[in-house]
Order: C-alpha cells, then sequence, then structure tokens
C-alpha cells in the first residue's frame, strides 16, 4: 500500500510581530531617552525582538530611530502643526498649534517634551546624521510658521509692517519653550497659560476676522 506524503505545512513568517506596534515602542523609548542614551540592548527589549530580527525588520539603530522619527512626526508633530495648514484666520492657527503642543507634551500617554527637539540633545557627536536629522526638521518647523505668517501679510490679515520672519521666530521659540517647560513637569493647565500668554504679543494692528 502507497504511504501518503505529509502535507505541506506553511512555513513561520520570519516576522511574526506587529511591525507598527514595534515601532512606535522604538518611538517612546528615543522620545524618552533621545537617541544616544538608547541602547540596542533597551530596543530589543522593549521591542520584543533579537538582534537579527531587528536588523532585517528595521536596519541598524539609526535607520530605526530615522524612522521612529518619521513615525513621530505622523503620529504626534503633524497634529499639532496642521492648524497652520487649515481654513483658519492666522491668529487662530499659531494659538491652536501652541495649545495643541500644549496638550501634547502634558499627556501621561506619553514621553514629556518633543522628540524633534530634545531627541538628540544629548548626543557625544553634534555633527552627527541623528542631530543633523532633527536640527533640520526643527527648521522646517520655523519655515511652516513663517509661511502661514507671511500669508497672512500677503492676504492682509496682518499689517504690512509686521515681519513675518521675526514673528514666526518668537512663536517657535515658545513653541520650544512649551515643549521643555514639560521636561520640569509643567502642568496641561500651566502650559496653555504659557499659549494664550504668548499671544498677547500678537501685533495689535492685525485686523482679525
Amino acid at each position: 500500500m502507497k504511504t501518503l506524503s505529509p502535507l505541506p505545512t506553511e512555513r513561520p513568517s520570519r516576522r511574526q510581530f506587529d511591525r507598527t506596534k514595534a515601532l512606535d515602542t522604538a518611538t517612546q523609548l528615543f522620545w524618552r531617552h533621545g537617541y544616544a542614551a538608547t541602547s540596542m540592548a533597551m530596543l530589543l527589549k522593549a521591542m520584543g525582538l533579537t538582534a537579527p530580527s531587528l536588523y532585517v525588520a528595521f536596519g541598524n539603530k539609526e535607520r530605526l530611530f530615522r524612522e521612529a522619527v518619521q513615525h513621530y512626526g505622523q503620529v504626534y508633530g503633524e497634529k499639532v502643526l496642521a492648524p497652520l495648514d487649515a481654513d483658519l484666520p492666522a491668529r487662530a492657527a499659531i494659538e491652536r498649534m501652541l495649545l495643541r503642543a500644549a496638550a501634547t507634551v502634558s499627556s501621561t500617554k506619553n514621553p514629556a517634551g518633543c522628540l524633534l527637539s530634545f531627541g538628540a540633545i544629548n548626543s557625544p557627536d553634534y555633527e552627527s546624521s541623528p542631530v543633523a536629522l532633527l536640527q533640520t526638521l526643527r527648521e522646517d518647523m520655523g519655515r511652516r510658521i513663517r509661511e502661514r505668517l507671511e500669508r497672512a501679510v500677503k492676504e492682509r490679515e496682518l499689517s504690512s509692517s509686521v515681519d513675518p520672519a521675526r514673528l514666526a521666530r518668537f512663536y517657535h521659540a515658545t513653541l520650544g519653550g512649551i515643549q521643555l517647560r514639560s521636561l520640569d513637569g509643567a502642568t496641561r493647565a500651566e502650559l496653555e497659560a504659557v499659549a494664550r500668554d504668548a499671544m498677547l504679543a500678537w501685533p495689535a494692528s492685525s485686523a482679525r476676522r
């Protein structure tokens, strides 16, 4: 009697894990500790991966950091900056941006501070790729604020005497200050008060809609 061959079994996947969840875990670690202080051992333990699995899925630590920064921008950072592109008067857009930043950095669900602002602040090499990456992204944040204010001048929502670049630097610095104060335990109410106080500096000559 001919023996039947056993049915082929499905080969297990090399990536039996939730990639998005693993990436979010890495993002939280980099956010909390910064690039330099987050070791591979910490990443492997928190993500539940072996070193070979991590390298196959994400590459090396630097590439994982770049992907984590991109993930952070999509999930957290863009929510803060979204008012700049919304159909809002410029003043309302800037205020909402600052208030959203206050809510994000003070949430108990997330580490304090901002990954883009402080993710490589403890790096021993200030010419490294992670440092340069975050510096570029911070400059992009400032550019987006400036462009929104330039549009406000062009649309006569702000007086032509207003310097958009100067005003943008002020609100960009306010944004960074809110993020920094959260590292010292400032509450959401305190940070929102900073945001509203900063709006008192809005040019009085601007027209409000």
